[in-house]
């Protein structure tokens, strides 16, 4: 007689060709300029990362409630939106959350972030002197996608 024995095999999370399905991942945009929205969109689009922009109006603790992003980017001198607003902001709801800032290279700015983000203990700020290459904004969101969690790339 022969007797097949089945047996339910569980999942090994260990085993690196096992991993769970992606999150769908949110990135909060703190910014009123239509040159940023446009060069950050399709960068997300290619990283299935859907982008939260948070115009005048918007309130961004709000988007950080219920979007949970997994980074925030900010214009750091915004003609609705001030950076450093943000970053107190973001201190409040999660200071280990990253953000990049644009700081449009303007050493002053620059030292002032420096200083907004000593005083609020973030510890994830990034600032970039002009506006980020394609490949150091996909850099930045995949380190934050991956620290959330939601990015199924591997780095090579």
């Amino acid at each position: 007689m022969n007797m097949m024995v089945t047996e339910t095999l569980t999942r090994d999370y260990s085993f690196t060709g096992s991993m769970p399905a992606a999150q769908p991942g949110v990135v909060a945009l703190f910014s009123d300029s239509p040159e940023t929205i446009a060069a950050i969109s399709p960068v997300c689009e290619f990283l299935a990362l859907r982008l939260e922009v948070v115009s005048a109006g918007t309130d961004l603790t709000t988007t950080l409630r219920t979007e949970k992003p997994l980074a925030v980017i900010a214009d750091i001198d915004g003609t609705d939106h001030d950076g450093f607003h943000a970053m107190k902001l973001l201190a409040r709801y999660n200071p280990d959350l990253p953000m990049l800032l644009l700081t449009g290279g303007d050493p002053a700015l620059m030292g002032a972030a420096d200083a907004v983000q000593e005083l609020w203990g973030l510890t994830q700020v990034t600032q970039t002197g002009g506006f980020p290459l394609a490949g150091q904004l996909i850099t930045f969101l995949f380190n934050a996608g991956r620290r959330a969690g939601c990015m199924r790339l591997v780095p090579v």
